[in-house]
């Protein structure tokens, strides 16, 4: 068997492993203490890892070594074939404040593939960890990733990062009414803030919810 298929046939169980413990790469990597880009190029079988990783591997599923190294033709009768889903992926930035540009390398504190079917082209995106329970009635909790489209306006009912003069940002839901506009939390707990005429020019939005994928 030359290099190459034994290249594809590590990628192909690897692959089958993490979909099967519902892993990402970015998950992996910071497990595994490596470069995403040196996982990613084991995954698409550009590069071999050396015995060692491929053994930190297996022992991270609770499997053999030869679990990941052979072929595997017979598959149980109720298995269901994996499908690796085109993927991007996004930075998940770890500070988001008005006065730093949002995909800044101190920010950035990983990667999370990103299905293709849940970005658009031509559009900047951003994961972010959720923090605190202001928006746990949304069924956002703490760890939660969210994934942010970037944009500077949204429209009344969204929930958007919203920053205030140079403060970090917050997750609130941006109601607008004429000449006010209502940065709201989604936990009783939590006061609502108004803010009227000039004051409204504070309020600087970052970027709207698209996504929320949970964390337990």
């Amino acid at each position: 068997m030359n290099d190459r298929n034994n290249k594809e046939i590590l990628a192909k169980n690897i692959r089958h492993y993490m979909e099967q413990n519902h892993k990402t790469r970015g998950e992996m990597c910071e497990a595994l203490g490596i470069k995403y880009t040196t996982f990613a190029d084991w995954v698409n079988a550009k590069t071999y890892p050396r015995i060692d990783r491929i053994e930190q591997m297996a022992n991270y599923f609770g499997i053999k070594k030869s679990a990941l190294l052979e072929e595997h033709d017979q598959l149980p009768a109720d298995a269901i074939p994996y499908q690796e889903r085109p993927t991007q992926p996004i930075p998940i930035v770890g500070v988001v404040s008005r006065g730093m540009p949002l995909l800044a390398e101190d920010n950035i504190e990983g990667y999370h593939e990103t299905s293709l079917q849940d970005i658009t082209t031509g559009e900047t995106y951003f994961w972010l960890r959720a923090k605190g329970d202001s928006m746990i009635n949304v069924g956002i909790h703490e760890g939660d990733l969210l994934l942010i489209r970037q944009q500077h306006d949204v429209d009344s009912g969204d929930i958007a990062v919203v920053s205030i003069n140079s403060d970090v940002a917050t997750l609130k839901r941006v109601i607008k009414k004429e000449n006010a506009l209502i940065l709201q939390p989604e936990n009783p707990s939590y006061e609502t803030k108004i803010f009227v005429g000039q004051e409204m020019e504070s309020v600087h939005i970052r970027g709207r919810l698209m996504k929320l994928e949970k964390r337990f």
